[in-house]
């Protein structure tokens, strides 16, 4: 039973990657991520593309939070 049990507490183990230089030829990065409250990293891949959208998506959002088109201002609250 204790062997069955150590067994279950391993992780899996993880897919062989390709060279990085082959990865790095195509504008793939990978690096380790862990989501918060996990003790397992993962291996997460993007390419160029993925990486340029995600900064342009941040930008808008930053752009629209410093739009200032909050809405009126409700009567009793001075606003500038």
């Amino acid at each position: 039973m204790l062997a069955l049990t150590a067994c279950a507490s391993r992780a899996a183990p993880e897919k062989p990657m390709p060279a990085s230089a082959t990865l790095a030829a195509h504008g793939i990065e990978c690096h380790k991520e862990r989501a918060t409250g996990s003790l397992v990293a993962a291996t997460v891949c993007t390419s160029a593309a993925e990486r340029a959208r995600a900064a342009e998506n941040a930008q808008e959002t930053k752009d629209w939070l410093n739009s200032g088109k909050a809405g009126p201002c409700p009567p009793n609250v001075v606003c500038n």
